[in-house]
């Protein structure tokens, strides 16, 4: 004769393996509207925090209903073991940033010049609504972010600055950056240019702020970037590694086209026009390998790159 309690599945395995597969639904929907639909990203943030919430009650069910199971002889340790590994596995992708949470300071907007960083202006109202500040907290984030990260400083590359906004232009359309205001520097004025442009972070689809301001350093242009969070108090680093990510995309700009020449475009200096445009065709190409394989023949050392960081106080 069987014991009946074999038969008798642990209430608490049922009600684990419920409540797991019900956050691990509440997850997936909170992702796939906040990433490919506009809602609200309070009512996502919110939607992620019951659905963690309900993940870890599940895990803790779970393991109350194993010792059940195992003290009195209860039915149902299949529910119980799915009750505990499936919000393991949802909550495995959060808790990667467990590091970063605990190591990087609790900062949510980083710029490569402290002293004077880029301002948002067309984004101002946008970042007012959602509860951020508009201006860059220098007194609170700057000696925490130059601890965190020294290495973002501003960047100067030794080309006029219309021409390295054009690079700052290509570079954010590269990195696939929604441009919202492009306002190009003003030929012979000390007036610089400024671009604002939001970005999302891969998973959730978080929208982060970018503002690149380029202005003139003599014969040269400085380009300051500033990349701050819209929600959230922490960033985890993703400021950081957007600034990095941009550029890492401007100095590739830069290597990629010669002084004078701007996204297919090289510049001929005169000295009664001061400047014209003539696009690259395509017979230019083998004179251009000519010239190369002949430098390589020679020994001359390649060309350094025009592009250069503001060297930190302790360099």
């Amino acid at each position: 004769m069987t014991d009946r309690s074999t038969s008798i599945d642990a209430p608490l395995a049922r009600w684990s393996s419920r409540l797991a597969l019900f956050s691990a639904s509440v997850l997936v929907v909170g992702l796939v509207l906040h990433r490919l639909t506009s809602f609200p990203t309070p009512v996502a943030v919110n939607l992620l925090a019951v659905s963690a919430a309900g993940s870890g009650l599940a895990v803790l069910l779970g393991l109350v209903a194993l010792a059940q199971i195992w003290r009195r002889g209860y039915a149902g340790a299949g529910s119980a073991a799915f009750g505990i590994l499936l919000p393991l596995l949802t909550l495995a992708w959060p808790l990667t940033y467990v590091p970063a949470l605990l190591k990087l300071p609790p900062i949510n907007d980083v710029t490569t010049d402290t002293a004077n960083p880029p301002r948002f202006l067309a984004l101002a109202g946008q970042r007012a609504g959602s509860g951020t500040a508009v201006e860059y907290p220098v007194t609170r984030f700057a000696p925490l972010q130059k601890q965190a990260y020294p290495d973002l400083r501003s960047y100067i590359v030794d080309r006029p600055v219309e021409e390295v906004f054009d690079l700052v232009s290509d570079a954010a359309r590269r990195l696939k950056w929604r441009v919202t205001q492009s306002q190009p520097p003003v030929a012979r004025s000390a007036r610089g240019g400024v671009i604002e442009a939001t970005d999302q972070t891969l998973v959730i689809g978080f929208t982060d702020d970018v503002v690149v301001r380029v202005e003139p350093a003599g014969r040269s242009a400085r380009v300051d970037v500033r990349s701050a969070s819209r929600y959230g108090v922490h960033d985890l680093g993703q400021n950081a590694a957007r600034v990095r990510r941009f550029l890492a995309e401007l100095q590739a700009r830069v290597d990629a086209t010669g002084p004078g020449t701007v996204a297919g475009r090289r510049t001929l200096r005169t000295t009664r026009t001061g400047a014209m445009v003539k696009k690259v065709k395509g017979r230019d190409q083998p004179s251009a390998e000519k010239n190369r394989k002949a430098e390589s023949r020679s020994g001359r050392a390649p060309v350094r790159s025009s592009a250069r960081r503001v060297p930190s106080q302790k360099e």
